[in-house]
């Protein structure tokens, strides 16, 4: 069986999920291969694809070539992603919403590994799979894991700026979610869609764009091997923290991304303060807050080694995001025997339960703050923490999950 995987990038928080599969997959012995847009890694399993339509075909003659470019240097867009591409920057730079395309210059039909795959797997494809043609041209197996709630619109990627953004981005929904119809509410392919959660699975069955794909629940997982419980006293002696303070971590990308909750954390962080002696982690890039109790970095880190000092050190991982699919952080955190406070978003249910954290029960500065100092006055059994986490996400008991669907796909 060849599987290949297709999604945008191989790094970021879709990209690492993504990566964690396949080479599960190859370790059962799956032929399996990842085609990119966006490449940082030096794995050759995976492959970056090159642009292929219109006045992109890599056939174009030099001399077109330079006309093309100062066509662009003078302002003019000679594709239409290019036009929609430029109308989207000048909305972002209003807007800062999370949106893309269901349109792109690749038509990854013709690539040769799509051509000889068996299943093909999508995975986060905005911005690089073209809707109209790859599903006019391939006629295979496609499992498709939602990372997030844009395959739901046009091209949102969050129901609330669907809702909040209508009107100025309705000159593109409208058209974007008319090309997602064309291709998928007859339900003629063959289509296998995965929710990371329940609560994920629900949004999807309530959409009317898929009235007949199944879909099941596949959770994120982790590689044990790379996560492992540190001596803490080690770790904070790395990362220069002291001992007499409670560590409170978050991590994101961007620490300063609004939607991942830095500033309610900052803020129920400031009434547990009045009880607890606690000190806040940031691993992410982006400027540390100033606030009255003392803050750590690490910046951006990737590397499973040194995250695990970074969660081995702390007593709480907190996440304060009010969207998830299924964040892969928790799940490292608890890998390394860290309990864990989130948000009641989508996947914490399965997550979190009494031994590991709190779920707090809203989305509000009080909830999180009520979460933060229970979990604070609570004993937790870290090795218990790791041994559930491992036993319930073990990626190679994900990655078994999706080759017993991918077989059901041929059958």
């Amino acid at each position: 069986m060849k599987v290949l995987h297709i999604a945008t990038m191989d790094h970021g928080g879709a990209g690492i999920a993504t990566s964690r599969i396949h080479h599960a997959l190859l370790r059962l012995g799956v032929d399996s291969h990842m085609l990119v847009r966006f490449k940082r890694s030096n794995d050759e399993t995976v492959t970056a694809a090159q642009p292929n339509m219109g006045l992109y075909h890599p056939s174009t003659i030099p001399l077109v070539r330079k006309v093309e470019q100062a066509l662009r240097r003078r302002g003019r867009c000679l594709t239409q992603v290019e036009q929609y591409e430029r109308q989207l920057n000048v909305l972002d730079r209003i807007y800062g919403a999370a949106y893309t395309l269901p349109i792109s210059n690749f038509d990854l039909s013709q690539h040769p590994l799509v051509q000889q795959a068996d299943i093909i797997h999508f995975h986060w494809v905005e911005n690089f799979v073209d809707y109209p043609t790859f599903f006019a041209r391939i006629n295979k197996p496609v499992v498709w894991t939602f990372h997030d709630e844009n395959v739901a619109f046009g091209g949102f990627h969050y129901s609330d700026e669907a809702v909040r953004l209508k009107k100025p981005f309705d000159s593109m929904e409208q058209p974007f979610m008319e090309i997602k119809r064309n291709v998928l509410a007859n339900g003629d392919h063959n289509i296998h869609m995965v929710a990371l959660s329940r609560m994920m699975e629900q949004f999807y069955r309530q959409r009317s764009l898929f009235p007949s794909y199944p879909i099941e629940v596949i959770h994120n997982g982790f590689e044990p091997d790379q996560f492992s419980i540190l001596d803490r006293h080690f770790c904070r002696e790395a990362l220069n923290i002291p001992e007499d303070t409670s560590i409170i971590t978050f991590c994101a990308t961007d620490i300063n991304d609004s939607r991942k909750g830095l500033d309610i954390l900052i803020q129920s962080l400031a009434a547990v303060n009045d009880s607890h002696k606690i000190s806040l982690l940031c691993i992410g890039s982006g400027a540390l807050p100033k606030v009255d109790f003392p803050v750590f970095g690490t910046g951006p880190i990737a590397n499973p080694r040194l995250l695990s000092i970074a969660y081995s050190a702390s007593d709480l991982f907190v996440l304060p995001s009010s969207q998830e699919a299924f964040a892969q952080t928790p799940l490292e955190a608890m890998a390394c025997g860290c309990p864990v406070v989130a948000f009641p978003c989508s996947g914490t249910e399965e997550l979190i339960n009494t031994n590991n954290g709190v779920r707090c029960t809203d989305f509000t500065i009080e909830a999180l703050s009520e979460g933060i100092s229970q979990a604070l006055n609570y004993t937790y059994d870290r090795q218990a923490i790791r041994n559930d986490a491992v036993a319930r996400f073990n990626i190679d008991h994900i990655a078994k999950q999706y080759l017993d669907l991918y077989s059901r796909c041929i059958q």
